[in-house]
């Protein structure tokens, strides 16, 4: 099995059976039966992806060992809510899949249609993989990493052609033929006075050379058809591009090396956004990444411990304590300001264009979004007063803070 790195690879977590008859029982947690039988959205796909022929038998087999190893309880997500919403989308990619190609044909001809199905991992990983016999799993860090169901979909296509293009049971067919050549040259290097150990090291370098090059490419070829796949099945295929970016940015702040030579074996997530968006607009479709990505999001928090005091938060960043005033009690008052911040937010409000001024004793905060001004948020003297600071300098550290998230959110999407 290729080697999986947790911080770079995009796949997802099913397996594989047979579709169970309409209204069946099935297992809590277990994974629904798929196969591509779906009815699409309508969008059209002039795109022909080729052919290939595999070995059912071999499937079959490293399909067995993957359950084995991932089929437990401490490993899987029982959430049934989570389960059907992933197994909807990649009814759809499948059902894509079977129809641009690559047309399977089989060595047997009584070989079963492929089928899949999908299991998450309860692991803090953000990773996802493709395994043998149609199995697709996807680790709950890389779920919630996906801010939308199109990033998803693009995460899950990507898993899918891995599939559909066989590229696991190809990488096991050239290991097992370097095996050989390597025992050769082994026994080769014996015959010629050439140190046993120094000519295996050697040869274990030239196995990664050579192996994640062919791993490069099969990710560009996963790429490549996972972006026709996701937009057949209905996904804004840009969510590809915004997970790959995200993906890089996360990736950046590891402590990995950042040239990992014959260690690589995926492209660089940049190069591959870079590469699907030339793609995409060949498809003739718009880039618009705040269509895929999550908005910011005001929220209220009430402290039971100091008699129900609101604090307004924008996503998981407090802002301030909000005090009552004549537009009602603390959580009131909180609620409507959330409201007027969501609204700023919603309509596409920049960091760049925000402004804080003094109006009558009220401090305010405002920008600009689709060229129109807009209100995000009032602080007074009471809100100061509770905070046991001066009015200006709490407004200050207020804007301050919704700026900065702004601008972190701006980054993420790429719209910076």
């Amino acid at each position: 099995m290729r080697r999986i790195w947790p911080w770079l690879v995009l796949c997802a977590v099913w397996s594989a059976s047979a579709q169970p008859p309409p209204g069946a029982a099935r297992a809590e947690g277990a994974p629904q039966v798929l196969r591509p039988d779906a009815k699409l959205p309508d969008r059209k796909v002039d795109a022909s992806l080729g052919e290939r022929r595999y070995s059912q038998k071999e499937e079959e087999r490293g399909a067995k060992e993957v359950l084995a190893f991932y089929a437990k309880e401490s490993r899987l997500s029982t959430d049934p809510r989570l389960q059907a919403r992933l197994e909807g989308i990649l009814h759809l990619v499948i059902t894509a899949a079977a129809q641009l190609g690559p047309r399977q044909v089989c060595i047997d001809a009584a070989t079963p249609e492929l089928t899949f199905s999908i299991r998450v991992l309860e692991s803090k990983d953000i990773n996802a993989f493709s395994a043998w016999g149609g199995n697709i799993f996807l680790t709950r860090a890389m779920v919630d990493f996906c801010q939308s169901d199109d990033e998803l979909g693009g995460v899950i296509a990507h898993e899918v052609a891995h599939t559909m293009y066989h590229h696991l049971r190809d990488q096991a067919a050239r290991m097992r033929r370097y095996q050989t050549q390597q025992i050769l040259a082994m026994i080769a290097a014996s015959f010629m006075g050439i140190n046993v150990a120094d000519a295996g090291i050697m040869a274990q370098y030239v196995y990664l050379a050579l192996f994640n090059g062919h791993s490069v490419t099969d990710e560009s070829q996963a790429d490549w058809a996972g972006c026709f796949y996701a937009y057949r099945a209905g996904y804004n295929p840009v969510g590809m591009i915004t997970t790959f970016e995200r993906l890089h940015r996360y990736m950046m702040s590891q402590p990995v090396p950042t040239d990992m030579g014959a260690f690589q074996t995926h492209p660089w997530s940049d190069q591959r956004a870079r590469t699907l968006e030339a793609q995409i607009r060949a498809l003739g479709l718009p880039i618009d990444k705040s269509d895929v990505t999550q908005g910011l999001t005001a929220m209220v928090r009430l402290d039971a411990a100091h008699r129900g005091q609101a604090t307004l938060y924008l996503d998981d960043s407090p802002l301030f304590a909000v005090a009552a005033g004549s537009g009602g009690d603390s959580a009131e008052r909180a609620a409507r300001l959330a409201v007027g911040l969501n609204r700023a937010m919603a309509l596409g409000v920049r960091a760049g264009s925000l402004s804080l001024r003094e109006v009558d004793g009220v401090w305010r905060i405002s920008g600009l979004a689709r060229l129109r001004p807009v209100e995000l948020l009032t602080l007074d003297p009471a809100d100061a007063q509770l905070a046991g600071e001066p009015l200006a300098t709490l407004a200050q550290g207020v804007f301050n803070r919704v700026q900065a998230r702004c601008r972190q959110a701006e980054a993420e999407t790429g719209l910076s």
